[in-house]
């Protein structure tokens, strides 16, 4: 099933900004091999001069989860929390899996009564 890891962010602390760029490599660098390995799609990046940015890779959903919690992973989240103070990150799914949810979601909801 598709997904996507969605990691958003805005500005650095500030005196991190060095800390902050090498980490935003750091994740180029990291994606970028598996998106050459044919795990993942490539990083597309999102910038705002006003909101918060993105940074979107594409994949199996069960891929990126078991992703998100590899040692490789979360070395690299944590450098980049360290530097940037709201950065996060989800897995949100798309296509057939919002269709899925959504007939599960109806499903319950006509099952409470709500609907």
């Amino acid at each position: 099933m598709k997904a996507a890891l969605v990691f958003t962010y805005t500005r650095p602390w500030p005196g991190r900004e060095a800390m902050a760029m090498e980490a935003f490599s750091d994740a180029l660098t990291f994606f970028g091999k598996l998106a050459a390995d044919d795990k993942i799609s490539g990083p597309m990046l999102y910038m705002s001069t006003t909101a918060k940015s993105m940074m979107i890779v594409h994949g199996d959903r069960e891929y990126l989860h078991e992703l998100i919690h590899t040692d490789d992973f979360l070395s690299m989240y944590m450098k980049a929390s360290f530097s940037t103070p709201d950065i996060g990150y989800e897995v949100w799914g798309f296509g057939e899996h919002v269709e899925e949810m959504m007939a599960l979601w109806s499903g319950k909801g006509a099952e409470f009564g709500l609907m």
